[in-house]
């Protein structure tokens, strides 16, 4: 009985740990205004990728309106919410996505909802490689790490740090996916509130779980260095070789024959690029393998970074 209370108690011990490390995480983040740094960087994303959509739309109206020798509408997005339910404009999808029922399923959405989940989908890894990568090298490389692991474990310590990380990562990508529903309700006539709050609100976890492995690559290069430039390095760097990666497994084809084709496949199971489709586009039957890959993935890289971070003399 008191092995088993004991258990318990630690447990709820790692638990509070976890959960403390994740809120220091968040207070160290916005008193060292890298939180206040993120925020920009997505709501700055978020407005210029909203911005130019609607520059986009006045500027394709503008020109229609002069070939057809009528005077342009003062109302940007009005020819294109009239449109949306046209079969031109599932023509237009259809040459973009290069497949009939694709175009159909992103028919559904607002187009700035099918604008906003490409451009974040590219994106937003990106940015997270770039910011999260520092979190657990800078206190290695000034030694503030000793600290926490005098009061904690060191897989506590990696899992708030982690957790803390994942906060502030659904927070700035619902920040960007506000401030695209806010600009295109004050820049775009017929603007579809609903429709459009929907869209966004459904593809923002799916951007979120498309991101996990390369938060988790990122804590892997932050847990593998003691620099913060090293790790930052590492961090995109090495995002640039799995995008590599990717581009060479996404070679295989029916003339690949089948065991270079079965490898290519395989490599391609070693980086999260090219497992966004499914997120995008859940109906064509990839999505759980995508979603599987994304989990495996955040997994492996945390846990190969946390082998590193365990060995290191700090």
């Amino acid at each position: 009985m008191s092995a088993t209370v004991a258990t318990k108690t630690d447990r709820q011990t790692f638990a509070r740990d976890v959960a403390l490390i994740a809120r220091f995480e968040w207070a160290e983040a916005l008193r060292s205004r890298l939180l206040v740094v993120m925020i920009l960087l997505f709501v700055g994303a978020g407005a210029l990728g909203a911005w130019t959509y609607t520059a986009f739309i006045r500027e394709v109206e503008t020109r229609a309106a002069d070939a057809l020798g009528a005077p342009a509408s003062d109302q940007t997005g009005a020819t294109v919410r009239r449109l949306r339910d046209s079969e031109s404009y599932r023509d237009v999808l259809r040459f973009f996505v290069r497949d009939e029922k694709k175009a159909d399923y992103f028919a559904n959405f607002p187009p700035i909802v099918v604008f906003y989940a490409f451009a974040s989908f590219l994106f937003t890894p990106w940015l997270i490689l770039f910011t999260s990568a520092e979190t657990i090298a800078s206190e290695v490389a000034s030694r503030a790490i000793r600290y926490n692991l005098l009061r904690t474990t060191r897989l506590a310590y990696a899992l708030g740090k982690g957790l803390g990380q994942l906060g502030i990562l659904c927070g700035v990508t619902a920040l960007a996916a506000l401030v695209f529903f806010g600009i295109a309700w004050i820049r775009l006539a017929g603007f579809e509130a609903g429709a459009t709050a929907l869209g966004l609100l459904g593809y923002w976890p799916r951007i979120v779980i498309y991101t996990l492995p390369f938060l988790s690559w990122a804590l892997f290069a932050s847990m593998a260095t003691a620099s913060t430039n090293v790790a930052r390095i590492l961090s995109l760097g090495g995002a640039v070789v799995l995008a590599i990666i990717a581009g060479i497994a996404g070679m295989a084809d029916a003339g690949s024959g089948p065991v270079k084709g079965a490898l290519l496949d395989l490599l391609g199971f070693i980086t999260p690029f090219g497992h966004a489709e499914g997120l995008k586009y859940p109906l064509g039957g990839a999505l759980p393998a995508d979603l599987a890959t994304c989990v495996v993935l955040t997994v492996l890289y945390f846990s190969a970074g946390f082998v590193v971070l365990h060995r290191r003399d700090v």
